[in-house]
């Protein structure tokens, strides 16, 4: 009897540990991971255009044969929230959805610093001129792929995002992880996305569990250039043989790589704090009503509190 297919995406949230948990799942005999982890294919209903033929997806998984799990991770698919779950119900075969979810305050400073990793920012800029320009942008600007490099704060407001996806999905269909557990128990949290997409927890090999897109400072900023364009370039290949990524990587680390240690002042993260305080208890409230286990970084926060 043919086990009947599941199309598994992690959706959400940058800059909390999706292409960790991609790999390690993907390491499962029975997952057929795409052929680059972030697709994009359903970003189109974000921005208010329509997807590609259904080909186009299909040729992310032309190597997939009869392994049953078919899995992408695209974390900024997470932010449209509606329109792009909506497309994935309607296209995909048995979908279901993972969602990391994070501290806001700590995901905005990661994703500020990885912009300028990305080299979407000078080395130099500050966050308090980067918080300014976002702050002048509104919904309509962030209707535009360019402006997504200023969603360091907008991106932790998951409450606004989150009943899309819970209207669409349910919570059958939607599994809501907290990134605090990845970090520090990588294993049980594998396990929890495992069960949720019917894989047999008994399958995974001893080494499954995987620590990838740390946030990495850079000394040469064109030697940083060549290497992201060719990462870029060549990663079709690359998800091929994870060994060889991670010793090239290794190794362009050590060549390269440099700690990063963005100075945030502790104004600004009493500020960013402050901002999180109405989405923060909105967040717990939706989980609360939907049954769904909270994140450690809203323990303390209760029905009707807003801190």
């Amino acid at each position: 009897m043919a086990v009947e297919r599941t199309d598994a995406i992690i959706a959400g949230v940058n800059k909390a540990g999706t292409t960790s948990l991609f790999v390690s799942l993907s390491t499962h005999p029975d997952v057929a991971p795409s052929s680059i982890k972030e697709t994009r294919y359903f970003l189109p209903p974000r921005y208010g255009r329509g997807l590609a033929p259904t080909s186009v997806w299909d040729r992310y998984f032309a190597h997939a044969g009869d392994r049953p799990v078919h899995l992408e991770a695209t974390p900024s698919y997470f932010y449209c929230g509606g329109a792009v779950a909506r497309a994935m119900r309607d296209r995909l075969v048995n979908p279901h959805v993972l969602l990391v979810l994070r501290e806001p305050v700590s995901r905005a400073i990661s994703f500020f610093t990885y912009q300028k990793v990305r080299l979407r920012f000078p080395t130099d800029y500050p966050i308090e001129a980067y918080l300014a320009a976002a702050d002048r942008l509104d919904s309509d600007d962030f209707r535009d792929p360019d402006n997504e490099r200023f969603m360091a704060v907008r991106g932790g407001c998951y409450a606004d995002f989150l009943p899309g996806w819970l209207d669409t999905f349910g919570t059958e269909r939607l599994h809501v992880l907290d990134f605090q557990r990845l970090v520090t128990d990588q294993a049980g949290t594998l396990q929890t996305a495992a069960a949720a997409l019917g894989l047999d927890l008994g399958h995974f090999p001893t080494d499954a569990h995987s620590s990838e897109n740390r946030t990495t400072g850079f000394r040469s900023r064109a030697l940083q250039g060549l290497a992201l364009r060719g990462n870029d370039k060549f990663e079709r290949v690359l998800r091929r043989y994870p060994d060889t990524k991670r010793k090239l990587r290794a190794f362009y680390y050590q060549l390269n790589g440099r700690r990063t240690e963005e100075p945030i002042p502790e104004a600004v993260r009493a500020e960013l704090a402050a901002r999180y305080v109405e989405p923060n208890a909105r967040l717990a409230r939706q989980l609360d009503d939907a049954g769904i286990a909270k994140p450690a970084f809203l323990a303390a926060t209760a029905r009707g509190q807003t801190s």
